[in-house]
């Protein structure tokens, strides 16, 4: 009764375990110690071919179609899990590509492995399951290469490899499958071949420069409506009239294109899929093509946007190279034209003095003359004028305009016209500044600039053996006396009037001092003590008298050399950094 039992257990649990076996999805593969099959269930023989039992293990990989995961290489018969699990060893995840006779295309394994052992421990075979990941994988590749697509995008390479990688990686997920991209021209009415690696270049040759509209093939019309457009047959379809004998030619027999359209809304191009067979497309063929778009559409967008781009970067850098040319041209023509004002102002300079009296021979003048001229820029707004004033007197004019360049050099030359205007005034040098300083300051109003001018004006009357002057706001000028003991400042900062060129109702007051033989006038705008040492301490008026009064018994060329020469001294540059405008007067007789 229990051995009855006990039989009918066994057979029972036997037929358990044949059911589990045949239904599992998981192929399940057993060995002996001898590597003859002991259990190869149905999934195992979907998986590796129902004669595979019939080989053995050594020859296993060669016969149906091992490989590692290359595809290329086959699978070392001695490593195959099974022969490891044999051997008394376990693995894990070990993924296989098979190529059975059954599936040409192959499929994917990942497969576990472990050694059977009896009670004692002893190897008596091994035992492998194996799943199909073929799914799997082939979505694992499909991102890979989407990715490999989008880094192509991101680096940008050139359309073409980008769409041609695009297309391969379409063809490769179902066999016989081939695709195209199409681009849509900039004129909006023609095709441009962009990517068909696996169509005959006489078909791509007779599609490119096609124009596009209701009856232009699957492509042309899918660009022309903006909708897709599946033809299952295309030698009788009527879109393809035109392009039936190339189809003929190429093998082609279906072809499903759908437009590519921007983020804008533009149609940018299509992309087809073409079969050998008349059929339409199927769900995983749809997907592809939605893929396949969109990552075409970035493609293609990133291109245009970047040719653009660099069209546009073009026409700036030409815009930037004319008006770089442009501004050149000017500076040039300001250069020569600043060039040529210096020339204008050093020209109006006195180069040459009057003689008092007037017309008389230069060694016998009761007055000599001597200038300096140092401007820091092109032009100045320093100036000065010497000039007869009667027969026995003679004006000398010093002028500091505010600022330096050319409004600065601009005043100057309104202060000689006023000069001139008013030369029957020039005996009086109080009345003659007022007037200037008048005219001066209406024309700098409606002018709506604000601008001033120091000046000192000094009159020397050889016939009265006296100096006249008035002071705009300039520093004073210096009287060296004929002992050659000092040098003395003509006039106190509380006589001095305004600046000219502010306050209209101003009035300059004369004043006078008798001069004598021997006697040397010095007058100069602010640039020649305005200098810093090397602390940062300013050189004064003070400083320059006390400098005058040391040098004052030379002769009047190396009085000047001199003075000159202390304050580059004490000058932390060595120069001046303001226009510095010099003139000197030595009263050589009275009458």
């Amino acid at each position: 009764m229990n051995g009855h039992q006990t039989a009918g257990d066994l057979a029972q649990a036997n037929e358990i375990l044949e059911s589990i076996l045949s239904n599992m999805a998981d192929a399940v593969i057993v060995a002996g110690r001898d590597e003859k099959f002991l259990i190869f269930n149905p999934a195992a023989q979907r998986m590796f071919g129902e004669s595979a039992t019939d080989v053995a293990l050594a020859d296993w990989s060669r016969r149906h179609g091992l490989y590692l995961p290359d595809k290329v290489t086959l699978f070392p018969s001695d490593q195959t899990p099974l022969a490891r699990a044999i051997r008394g060893e376990e693995t894990n995840r070990v993924e296989i590509f098979v190529r059975p006779a059954q599936a040409p295309r192959g499929l994917w394994t990942r497969i576990n492995g472990r050694p059977l052992r009896a009670a004692n421990g002893e190897v008596m075979g091994g035992v492998i399951v194996c799943r199909d990941i073929t799914e799997a994988k082939e979505e694992e590749f499909f991102r890979a290469g989407q990715s490999r697509v989008l880094e192509l995008i991101a680096e940008d390479a050139p359309l073409s490899e980008i769409l041609t990688n695009l297309v391969l990686l379409m063809e490769g997920q179902a066999e016989g499958l081939r695709c195209s991209v199409l681009l849509l021209s900039r004129d909006r009415i023609h095709v441009e071949h962009g990517a068909a690696p696996n169509l005959p270049e006489v078909y791509v040759k007779a599609v490119d420069g096609a124009p596009i509209g209701p009856r232009a093939g699957s492509c042309g019309t899918a660009m022309y409506t903006r909708q897709p457009v599946v033809v299952t047959d295309v030698l009788t379809d009527p879109l393809w009239a035109d392009y039936r004998d190339f189809a003929k030619i190429s093998g082609l027999r279906a072809c499903w294109s759908t437009p590519i359209i921007s983020s804008q809304g533009e149609v940018l191009g299509s992309f087809a899929m073409y079969r050998q067979e008349p059929r339409g497309p199927r769900a995983e063929e749809t997907r592809l093509t939605e893929v396949a778009t969109h990552l075409a559409r970035i493609a293609i967008e990133r291109q245009r946007a970047q040719a653009e781009l660099l069209a546009l970067n073009a026409q700036l850098e030409k815009r930037v190279e004319e008006r770089t040319r442009e501004l050149r041209e000017k500076n040039q023509q300001m250069e020569e034209e600043l060039q040529m004002a210096r020339e204008l102002q050093v020209a109006l300079l006195p180069r040459q003095f009057p003689t008092i009296p007037v017309g008389a021979p230069p060694h016998e003048s009761a007055l000599s003359f001597l200038s300096l001229y140092f401007p820091t820029g092109e032009v100045s707004g320093d100036f000065f004028s010497v000039f007869p004033v009667g027969e026995k007197a003679a004006g000398v004019l010093i002028c500091d305009v505010m600022g330096h360049g050319v409004r600065s050099a601009l005043i100057t030359g309104m202060i000689r016209g006023l000069i001139e205007e008013h030369a029957k005034l020039a005996a009086d040098p109080g009345v003659l500044l007022t007037h200037i300083n008048r005219a001066l300051t209406v024309i700098l109003q409606r002018a709506g600039t604000t601008m001033f001018a120091t000046c000192f004006y000094l009159v020397a009357d050889v016939e009265r053996a006296e100096l006249r002057f008035a002071n705009a706001g300039h520093p004073s000028a210096l009287h060296l006396r004929c002992d050659g003991a000092s040098a003395e400042k003509l006039d106190d900062k509380g006589s001095r009037g305004p600046a000219m060129g502010i306050i209209s109702s101003a009035i300059y007051s004369t004043m006078t001092r008798p001069m004598a033989k021997g006697d040397r006038v010095m007058l100069f705008t602010d640039g020649l003590f305005e200098v810093e040492d090397v602390t940062g301490a300013l050189f004064d008026e003070e400083q320059l008298r006390a400098i005058a009064s040391r040098h004052a018994a030379l002769v009047p060329e190396e009085f000047f050399d001199r003075v000159l020469s202390d304050i580059r001294k004490y000058s932390k540059s060595g120069t001046f950094a303001d226009d510095v405008c010099v003139v000197g007067m030595q009263i050589r007789r009275t009458d």
